[in-house]
């Protein structure tokens, strides 16, 4: 039987004030998606915690490029919601604006940094069209949305590799590293179901690549209900944010049917990578883009805030219900 939801939500949720964001990162939006979903399911204190992580950013750090990585969406909704000022969603899309295009739609996310300027990772997926979406919805300009839509598409295209999808796409060669990352295809999973949610009359060019995410996830689980590092390697160490990506996505309100065995044995997995101090235990650590398949191959593992939103967020949709059975 698996423990009190609630308990468990409210102990990940207090411990993740350790990680006192303020300067955004790759990942480090999860942690505040996650805070305010568990807030929709009743634990105001979370969503409390989402409010002061993004007052703080607003704040106390000037504006720069940084703000491109921000939670975009979450400002959209707090905003919407008399928490924010126009101010916090305005910061951001103008980071965006500023961002030299790597190709057609997709900007280069931190042409700052020497390791990032020229690619693009598959982690956008989950920053970006999510993030226009709302901020379409909020300021009404259809024209984020159809370009919250194009990029979806755009970059799993060009990140699409045997086997999967990579993690890295450089602009400069014209190619992507080869390597079928498997949290990749949990952060893409999560932020094509976040950008459908977003424009559910919109959404029919995410449908295919949805369903084709979770299918190859589905195809690809240890028994244990966790992942490789690389989709479909059996032969590799398994790390936890996969599945927390995967049980979040099965149990998204735009999620299609998925397999309930698959969902049930992620579920036990996230529970199992639960930490009694609240901490999300596991977690590949922060993957920088590279060309050596091995630097894949071969992780280690830390507390991060990806990790910790991640299990939030799986947390979240298990206390809405969890995911139906696929029928077939």
């Amino acid at each position: 039987m698996e423990p009190p939801l609630d308990a468990l939500s409210a102990r990940l949720a207090e411990r993740s004030r350790a990680w006192a964001l303020a300067h955004w990162y790759w990942g480090d939006a999860i942690l505040v998606d996650g805070l305010l979903e568990l807030g929709d399911g009743g634990l105001e204190a979370a969503r409390e915690q989402a409010l002061e992580l993004l007052r703080r950013w607003l704040e106390t750090v000037p504006p720069g490029p940084g703000d491109a990585l921000a939670p975009g969406a979450a400002l959209a909704r707090m905003e919407a919601e008399g928490e924010l000022p126009r101010e916090a969603l305005d910061r951001f899309l103008d980071a965006l604006e500023r961002l030299p295009l790597l190709f057609r739609d997709v900007p280069s996310l931190e042409p700052h940094l020497p390791r990032f300027r020229f690619g693009v990772c598959i982690d956008a997926l989950y920053h970006l069209p999510p993030a226009l979406a709302a901020a379409a919805r909020r300021r009404g300009r259809p024209e984020l949305a159809e370009r919250a839509l194009r990029i979806c598409i755009q970059l799993l295209h060009v990140l699409r590799c045997e086997g999967g999808w990579a993690q890295w796409y450089d602009a400069a060669l014209g190619r992507n590293n080869g390597v079928p990352w498997s949290r990749g295809a949990g952060w893409a999973l999560l932020g094509l179901l976040d950008t459908a949610r977003q424009l559910p009359d919109r959404s029919a060019p995410l449908e295919e690549p949805t369903l084709e995410l979770l299918r190859r996830l589905v195809a690809t689980q240890g028994a244990g209900g966790h992942w490789g590092p690389v989709l479909g390697r059996r032969d590799l160490p398994e790390e936890s944010s996969v599945a927390a990506l995967f049980v979040a996505a099965a149990g998204h309100p735009a999620a299609p049917t998925v397999d309930a065995a698959a969902v049930a044995r992620a579920r036990a997995a996230v529970l199992g990578s639960l930490d009694p101090g609240g901490v999300y235990l596991g977690v590949s650590a922060d993957v920088l883009p590279d060309w050596d398949p091995r630097s894949y191959e071969s992780f280690r593992v830390e507390a991060s805030p990806w990790g910790q939103g991640a299990a939030l967020r799986a947390l979240a949709a298990m206390a809405r219900g969890g995911a139906s059975a696929d029928p077939t």
